[in-house]
């Protein structure tokens, strides 16, 4: 008997990470030889050659070498689909896809346990989990690094309040979580129009203060989310936050946020490490921090 083969000589390009197809719950795949064939051709015809997991022609053909051992016909179409299969794979570790890329090996293994790939890519996946703990560990301690800056924020803040009793305490500011990945450098806008400080109002007449903008000395790059990361996503956050005599920053707050709760930790913990030229007083300010993909990230 003869059987459906896949050319390798011009393969089609492999799809990347294709969505499942739900099998037809009316229309089961018989397990006999002819119901097998069927299915297999059809999962061709249909271009699922590794996917969906249970209804690709790989697994049909496996099951029909296991129901019809030595068909040389069978085992031939199995090679022919190998590379597909290994394609697939590579691909589903570098998009960090580790399940899959497990699913993938393990059916490499079954058409060909001696596959010259298959020790490398284990290697591939052993090396992505390995990759994936490593990043976990480094934004815990980023998580731990932002949490010390925040809380030293607040004791420097509480200082200030206790040296000048004329001055409101500053309300207190959640440690911001972090992500470890920081692709492109995001900055800050330029400075936005400083609102009034903390000395109390004129009487009305008097001559009004000037409130000079602080100047911005250190700016570290925030930390780009994961998240947005993953996404793609790009966007900005208004920051109100007081600069204080010694060029510090307390009391940050989000005014705006474009995408809202996607930036604003990042912003915070960013402005929270911002550092101004001394200041004869403190002045409420407020900056833009941008969040921007390099061209290589888009």
């Amino acid at each position: 008997m003869s059987a459906v083969l896949v050319a390798c000589s011009s393969p089609p390009e492999p799809a990347a990470a294709p969505a499942p197809v739900a099998a037809d719950a009316g229309a089961p795949v018989r397990q006999d030889e002819s119901g097998l064939r069927q299915a297999a051709a059809a999962a061709l015809d249909e271009q699922r050659i590794y996917t969906p997991a249970g209804d690709s022609a790989i697994e049909h053909y496996l099951a029909l070498r296991r129901l019809q051992p030595g068909d040389a016909g069978v085992d031939t179409a199995l090679l022919e689909l190998l590379p597909y299969a290994l394609i697939a794979t590579e691909q589903a570790v570098g998009r960090g896809d580790l399940a899959e890329a497990r699913r993938l090996v393990a059916l490499i293994g079954q058409v060909d346990p001696q596959a010259p790939a298959l020790s490398r890519l284990h290697d591939g996946i052993a090396a992505a989990e390995a990759e994936a703990d490593r990043r976990i560990v480094a934004a815990a301690e980023a998580a731990k690094r932002d949490e010390l800056l925040a809380a030293q924020a607040a004791v420097r803040a509480e200082e200030q309040v206790r040296s000048r009793p004329d001055v409101a305490p500053a309300p207190p500011t959640a440690a911001p979580s972090s992500a470890v990945v920081a692709p492109a450098v995001t900055r800050a806008a330029p400075e936005m129009p400083a609102a009034v400080g903390q000395a109390p109002a004129p009487a009305p007449g008097a001559a009004q203060p000037v409130v000079r903008v602080p100047r911005l000395l250190d700016a570290p790059s925030p930390r780009y989310p994961l998240s947005a990361l993953r996404r793609k996503i790009e966007g900005s956050v208004t920051v109100e936050f007081t600069a204080q005599p010694d060029g510090s920053v307390s009391s940050p707050r989000v005014l705006t946020a474009d995408p809202a709760g996607l930036f604003d930790e990042a912003a915070l913990a960013a402005a929270s490490r911002w550092r101004f030229e001394r200041l004869p007083a403190a002045v409420t300010t407020a900056r833009i921090v941008q969040f921007r993909l390099g061209d290589g990230a888009r």
